[in-house]
C-alpha cells in the first residue's frame, strides 16, 4: 500500500527499492537501516552493508514529493558531487534516480558514501572548515555545474534554502512572500547590495562553491583531521565570497557557541582560509567581501521574518 504523501517510507519498502535496484543487498531491514530523519523535504538514511571485506555504510537520500523540479535536483547534486569528487572532502556519489520510485510514490533517490564525525561546534571547528572550503574553490570547473553569474541575487534567493524555492511541496517561497509584505526599504537594500558587489568583485575569478552554506554542512571527522562538506544541491559556479560570508553570518549567530562575531574573529578565519587557498589578497579586502554577502544572510532571514538584523556593513560585533 503506498505510504501516505510526505510521510516517510517503510524501512520495507526502502530494503525492496535498494535490494531490487541492486544498489545495496538489503536482507535484515531492520538492522540495517537508520532513519535519520527529514532535512529539506528530504527522507535521509544510512545503510550498513555487509560485504566481502567488512561492513560499509552508505547514506541515502528520498525525496518526499515528486515534481520535476525537485526530481531533477537530484540529479543535478549527483553530477556536481561527481565534479568535486577529487576534492576529498565530500561524499562519493554512487548512485542516482531522479524518477525512482519507492513504496508506491515517485520520490528520486540518491546514494552516496556515509561520511562519519560529528557535528560543526563552533570555535574549536572554524580551522578545519576554512582548509575544506579552500580545498573546494580549487576544485576545477566543470560543464555540470551552473555558473551563476549574479553572485549576490542567487546567495540570496539560495539562503532561503531548497523548501522556500520550490512550489511542488507546499512552499510558498518565505523569502518573496516577505520582500511582497515588507516593500521597497528591502528591494532597496537588497539594490544596494547588488551595486556594491559589481564594484567589489570585480576581476575576481569565479570558483567552485558550494552555495548554500550551513553549519550543518560540516561534519567534523577528528579521526582524519578535517571537516567534511555535505549537501550539494546548490553547488555551482560563483564567488568564493559567497560560500565564506555565509559561514561567518551562520557562525556569528549561534548562541553562546558562536564565532566570527568580531573583526578579529573574521580575520582570523579569512586568514586562515587564505593561507590554505594560497590567496595574497589582504584580510581587510576578503572581510569586505565575505561581509557584503553576511549581509546578504542576514537580509533574507529578515525578510523571511526571522530575527537576524542586517548590522551595518559587517557581521554582528560584540
Amino acid at each position: 500500500m503506498p505510504s501516505q504523501k510526505g510521510a516517510m517510507k517503510s524501512l520495507e519498502a526502502v530494503a525492496e527499492f535498494l535490494t531490487t535496484r541492486g544498489w545495496v543487498l538489503v536482507d535484515d531491514p531492520e538492522e540495517q537501516i537508520v532513519s535519520l530523519g527529514s532535512r529539506w523535504n528530504n527522507d535521509n538514511y544510512v545503510i550498513t552493508a555487509h560485504e566481502l571485506y567488512g561492513e560499509t555504510r552508505y547514506f541515502l537520500r528520498l525525496g518526499r514529493c515528486g515534481g520535476l523540479g525537485r526530481m531533477a535536483r537530484f540529479d543535478y547534486e549527483f553530477g556536481v558531487l561527481q565534479s568535486v569528487g577529487r576534492s576529498g572532502v565530500t561524499p562519493r556519489p554512487f548512485y542516482c534516480d531522479a524518477a525512482a520510485v519507492v513504496g508506491g510514490e515517485p520520490v528520486g533517490a540518491l546514494l552516496m558514501e556515509y561520511l562519519p564525525g560529528r557535528d560543526f561546534e563552533g570555535a574549536g571547528d572554524w580551522e578545519l572548515v576554512a582548509q575544506a572550503l579552500a580545498v573546494v574553490h580549487a576544485q576545477p570547473l566543470d560543464s555540470r555545474l551552473l555558473v551563476r553569474n549574479d553572485p549576490v541575487m542567487d546567495t540570496y534567493r539560495l539562503c532561503a534554502g531548497p523548501d522556500a524555492q520550490d512550489t511542488t511541496c507546499g512552499a510558498t517561497g518565505a523569502g518573496r512572500a516577505g520582500m511582497d509584505r515588507h516593500g521597497e526599504e528591502w528591494r532597496a537594500e537588497l539594490r544596494s547590495l547588488v551595486h556594491e558587489a559589481g564594484a567589489l568583485l570585480r576581476d575576481e575569478a569565479r570558483v567552485v562553491v558550494h552555495g548554500s552554506v550551513q553549519l550543518t554542512d560540516f561534519v567534523v571527522d577528528e579521526d582524519w583531521g578535517r571537516a567534511w562538506l555535505v549537501d550539494w544541491e546548490s553547488g555551482g559556479v560563483s564567488s568564493r565570497y559567497a560560500d565564506l560570508g555565509l559561514f561567518i553570518a551562520r557562525a556569528a549567530a549561534v548562541g553562546e557557541a558562536g564565532f566570527c562575531r568580531t573583526e578579529g574573529e573574521q580575520q582570523a578565519f579569512l586568514a586562515a582560509y587564505a593561507q590554505a587557498a594560497g590567496l595574497t589578497v589582504s584580510t581587510d579586502v576578503m572581510l569586505a567581501r565575505a561581509s557584503l554577502f553576511a549581509r546578504v544572510c542576514r537580509l533574507q532571514g529578515l525578510v523571511a521574518g526571522r530575527t537576524e538584523h542586517v548590522a551595518g556593513k559587517g557581521a554582528a560585533s560584540d
